[in-house]
Order: structure tokens, then C-alpha cells, then sequence
């Protein structure tokens, strides 16, 4: 049976997957999957069908244990199987969408590829269409709003990093409500536009609004609410089932002394987030002066939060002071004649967003420097 620990594994945000093959036919088609699929993977044939060469690890029958085995190790598992017998192999194993790994089943002569397991959230879906490009065959998704052609609210903006904040019972109402054909309403405040196709119109059922009260003032049955801001909404949509989506939109420039510690960094931004009603969800990256590259503070901060550390040479920050003069609260001499910059938080947050302004200006304590900016990405 899958852990806990093996759960943590699979949304460690690698796409690791597991290639099955039991026959003669499906370790044909597993091989050229092997050398085809766009996604680290790791090939399992029977030892009866091996061959030379043959990447991978072979394995003796029962089958069930090397089932075990990669449904707990791996995110996605493809085999070459029928579905009855996956399912009977994986009924023991699973848990819940969000833990359990994507499966897709290809029968013997590979006409089909299932999506069996974890379709939308494991993105068993897409790797089903994706395993089928790869052996001529043809996908089989039966997830409802896949099949309908209309948004699924559980995967709104994933491919751009957005969290989902909502409980299980939420999104299913939400969900319900979208492939039922009932009014849809989507307010976005921050975030990558690209999240519908421009080529497709969206649902007829489906509306965006330009400003949350206008959402909240129609007779829309749930709201999908994207925003970086952490206002409560439970009073302005009441009578909604409301989704909220947390995109990484928000870039934090940073500047601190010679060894200040993470926990001090760490005390800064929470403050900086909650006096100004930012969620920290929505942290897409950190930025600094290149002088503070190697500083462990602002190193384990960004690992904290997992997002990237960048480092700005002088003549970048000091060229904002110049460029963008109205959107600096602040010009250090001390700075300037000790590292060489008039400034590190605000230039470097307004750099790394590509913005033009602040949502935060400078934030300081005896030992670092925070500002704020919004990253510059066009409206929906």
C-alpha cells in the first residue's frame, strides 16, 4: 500500500514515469514509447519479452508487486494492459485524486489509450493524448468537462504555477456548476492572461468581469477568483461557490547586511505580506544585488518559498533611479558609498517584475530591506 511519504514523493513536481509491459505486443510499444515520451521515464518488461539493449529493469511474474512498487515511487504509470485487469491491480492502492499518481492502460494491439487514473488532477488526460500521438493510437478521456470541451475548475492555470484555494467539496460544486451549464463568473486580478485558448471562445455559460463587484452583483452561480490579494470574499459573494486561485505574480526585492539570518528575512516578508494583504502563496521570485550573491540568508529565504534568486548588477539598480525616478521612495548615500548602488529593494523588485511601480515601497528593519512589485503580464 502507497504512504504517506510516497504521496509527498509524487507532488515533488518531477514527471517520473513508469512504462509496464507484460506481452510481446505491449513490449514493443513500450520501447518505442521509452524512446519517444517527453518526460523522464524508467521501462519495466516482463523478462520472458526482453531483448538486448532494452533500457530499464525486468521483472518475474506476479505482476502485482512491480504495480506496487511504481504506483508508489512514480507520478504517472503507463501500462500495457487491459482495464479491467489495471483495475483490479489498483483498486487496493488508491487513495484520492489528489495523491493517487496518473495511470493510462493501452490494450494489446494499441488501438487505445485510457486515461483510468487521476485524469484531471494526476494529468492522466494528457499524457493518455500524449502516449497515443506517440503509437498511432487514440486517446480515450472521459472526464466531463474534457469531454464537453468547457474549463475544469480543477485545473485553472496550473500550467502556470496557480494554487488552487478551495476544499474538495468547493471546487466539486464549482465544477458541477460549469459542466451543468450554469452561469460562470471569473474575475482576474493578477496573473498570467493565457489560461483559454485565444482561438476558442469561452462557454456560453462563462463570463469575465472587469471588476469583482461586477462579478458579485450578477446572478452568477460560482465565482473563480483570481488574485494575489487575501481580502475575505465571503461577504461580497455569499450567494456564490467561490474557487480562488493564488498565481505567482508577486516579485520581492530584497537587500540585506552581511549575515543576517533566514529567520530575520523570513520575520520581514511575513509582515511586509500581511500589513499590506498579500498572500504568500502568490511568491514568484526573490531579487537582490549581484554584491549579495552567496548571502545564506537570502539563499534559504528563496528555497523556503521555492522560487528562483536573482541578482542585478549596480549599474541595473542605479539605471531605475534615473529611468523610473517616481517610482523610488528612497535614495541611499550610505548604500552608495559602501556596495556602489543608491538602492537594492525597490529597483530590484520593479526589475524583475518588469514594472512600473510599487505595490509595496520600502520596508526596512535595522538589518535588511523589502519592497514589493506586481509582476508586468497583460490582462486576461
Amino acid at each position: 500500500m502507497a504512504t504517506e511519504r510516497d504521496n509527498v514523493h509524487r507532488q515533488d513536481g518531477l514527471e517520473k514515469t513508469a512504462i509496464i509491459a507484460l506481452t510481446r505486443n505491449g513490449a514493443g510499444m513500450a520501447r518505442t514509447l521509452a524512446g519517444s515520451l517527453d518526460r523522464e521515464s524508467t521501462l519495466f518488461i516482463d523478462r520472458r519479452f526482453r531483448e538486448e539493449g532494452d533500457p530499464g529493469e525486468t521483472f518475474d511474474l506476479p505482476l502485482r508487486p512491480v504495480v506496487e512498487q511504481a504506483f508508489a515511487e512514480f507520478s504517472s504509470l503507463v501500462l500495457f494492459l487491459s482495464a479491467g485487469a489495471s483495475i483490479r491491480l489498483l483498486a487496493p492502492l488508491l487513495e484520492g485524486k489528489q495523491v493517487d499518481p496518473a495511470v493510462v492502460c493501452v490494450d494489446d494491439a494499441g488501438s487505445f489509450c485510457v486515461s483510468l487514473i487521476s485524469g484531471h488532477v494526476g494529468g492522466a488526460d494528457r499524457l493518455a493524448q500524449e502516449v497515443a500521438g506517440h503509437l498511432g493510437a487514440r486517446a480515450v478521456i472521459t472526464s466531463a468537462s474534457h469531454a464537453s470541451g468547457t474549463l475544469a475548475v480543477d485545473l485553472l492555470g496550473r500550467e502556470f504555477g496557480w494554487r488552487v484555494i478551495a476544499d474538495s467539496t468547493t471546487i466539486t460544486r464549482a465544477s458541477a456548476a460549469v459542466i451543468n451549464g450554469q452561469p460562470i463568473g471569473i474575475w482576474q486580478g493578477a496573473g498570467e492572461p493565457g489560461w483559454w485558448p485565444n482561438e476558442t471562445p469561452l462557454p456560453e455559460n462563462i463570463t469575465v468581469y472587469p471588476a469583482l463587484e461586477d462579478l458579485a452583483a450578477s446572478a452568477c452561480t460560482a465565482a473563480l477568483i483570481v488574485t494575489d490579494k487575501t481580502q475575505s470574499l465571503d461577504t461580497l459573494l455569499a450567494d456564490k461557490v467561490t474557487v480562488v486561485y493564488r498565481p505567482r505574480s508577486l516579485v520581492i526585492g530584497m537587500g540585506c547586511r552581511r549575515g543576517v539570518p533566514v529567520e530575520e528575512l523570513e520575520s520581514l516578508l511575513a509582515e511586509a505580506l500581511q500589513e499590506n494583504g498579500l498572500a504568500p502563496e502568490c511568491l514568484a521570485a526573490i531579487a537582490t544585488a549581484e554584491i549579495k550573491r552567496g548571502e545564506p540568508g537570502l539563499e534559504q529565504l528563496a528555497e523556503r518559498h521555492g522560487v528562483p534568486l536573482s541578482f542585478l548588477q549596480a549599474d541595473e539598480l542605479n539605471g531605475v533611479f534615473e529611468t523610473n525616478p517616481g517610482a523610488i521612495t528612497s535614495k541611499s548615500e550610505r548604500a552608495h558609498g559602501l556596495v556602489g548602488v543608491w538602492g537594492v529593494a525597490e529597483p530590484a523588485a520593479l526589475l524583475t517584475a518588469g514594472a512600473d511601480k510599487l505595490l509595496v515601497t520600502r520596508k526596512k528593519t535595522t538589518r535588511a530591506t523589502i519592497a514589493i512589485a506586481r509582476m508586468n503580464l497583460d490582462g486576461p
